[in-house]
């Protein structure tokens, strides 16, 4: 695994006027409604955007730069980011409104551990100048863009009729899960004789005891594409997606996410406990442990019942000050006395750590 990102520090960006933060392997953003956590975990497409050379095309379609500027460029001028990877690698960019509205670079930059130095930023090596409309990165180091275009935003959310996991697609669609888990089916398929498969379906049937299995064949009538279907226990009866509750479905799409061969470098979740049951958000925490053991996780919640399931460490407090959105994370001295009878979403619910509404 290539080094985890350690601290963000962002200016600028949406609510967030200034942010240092440490981050670790797992962390669980919970706060209310409209203080800052969507923002933060919108940064991380932000960044798949622009590492893949697709900034001005992903600026223009969320309305231009003024939207991503905090309360506009009449108060901010700029958005600064630095990204910290172990003590090694460091990334930099400041991006400038122009008078199109778009967002250019002003600068863009790497620094590197330099040996012969002994310390971080001996070795710094400059993507992009004022003026760039896209990132010099891929190009130039590769290693650290193939880092960052990995981090997706997954949210599984849409379990409409016409949602695209439910639907007819292509058997070659299999390489990484989708971030809506559009070609569950196929990515099933391609892993269906891993080990990792049948930890996937053994976990789904502690939710869901009537199901047996998946049913991965190509379409008769096209071979070329394919469509989820199932298995009932004790039974010989076929059923498709639209058969599942909007809950069970979810929870399928979050448990091949965490449980697939090959993991993301970051596994980043919007409210993944939306629909769930509460034992199923038991068994969600405890595939989140485990697998940030292998990778680095960043979710946001607004459920008692998920934070409860996780350490204080793990938590990351996210409210409003000041027009602006304030992220923290716990000390032991603030919550030990109360550690011995209440679990830590108990401490959210009932205000003693923040991160509830104001009034």
């Amino acid at each position: 695994m290539y080094n985890k990102l350690e601290r963000l520090q962002l200016k600028g960006l949406k609510s967030i006027s200034e942010m240092d933060l440490e981050l670790k392997h797992l962390n669980v953003l919970i706060g209310a409604n409209g203080v800052g956590k969507s923002n933060f975990i919108s940064f991380f497409r932000f960044m798949n955007k622009l590492v893949q050379k697709d900034l001005q095309f992903f600026v223009a379609q969320q309305g231009g730069a003024e939207r991503f500027l905090h309360f506009g460029s009449q108060v901010t001028n700029a958005i600064e980011m630095h990204l910290l990877f172990g003590a090694t690698d460091r990334y930099a960019c400041t991006l400038v409104p122009d008078q199109t509205g778009k967002l250019i670079f002003k600068e863009e930059y790497c620094e590197f551990w330099s040996e012969k130095m002994g310390e971080l930023g001996g070795d710094r090596q400059v993507f992009a100048s004022a003026g760039d409309k896209e990132s010099g990165l891929p190009a130039t180091s590769s290693h650290v863009a193939a880092y960052l275009s990995d981090w997706q935003v997954y949210h599984f959310h849409d379990t409409s009729e016409t949602a695209k996991v439910k639907q007819s697609g292509s058997i070659h669609d299999n390489e990484r899960l989708r971030p809506q888990a559009e070609n569950l089916a196929a990515f099933l398929f391609s892993i269906q004789d891993t080990a990792q498969y049948q930890r996937i379906v053994q976990t789904i049937q502690r939710v869901a005891p009537f199901f047996q299995d998946f049913i991965l064949k190509p379409e008769k009538n096209n071979p070329n594409n394919i469509r989820l279907r199932w298995k009932h226990r004790g039974t010989d009866d076929y059923f498709d997606a639209n058969i599942f509750s909007d809950g069970t479905l979810r929870f399928i799409c979050l448990t091949t996410l965490l449980f697939q061969p090959i993991l993301p470098t970051m596994i980043l979740l919007d409210e993944p406990e939306l629909g769930l049951h509460p034992y199923a958000m038991q068994l969600l925490a405890g595939m989140m442990r485990s697998v940030a053991h292998q990778t680095q996780i960043i979710a946001s919640s607004q459920s008692v019942t998920l934070a409860n399931q996780f350490e204080w460490q793990d938590l990351i407090i996210v409210e409003q000050a000041d027009n602006a959105s304030r992220f923290r994370r716990l000390s032991e001295k603030e919550i030990k006395v109360w550690l011995d009878n209440y679990r830590i979403g108990d401490l959210w619910e009932k205000n003693l750590i923040g991160g509830t509404p104001l009034c």
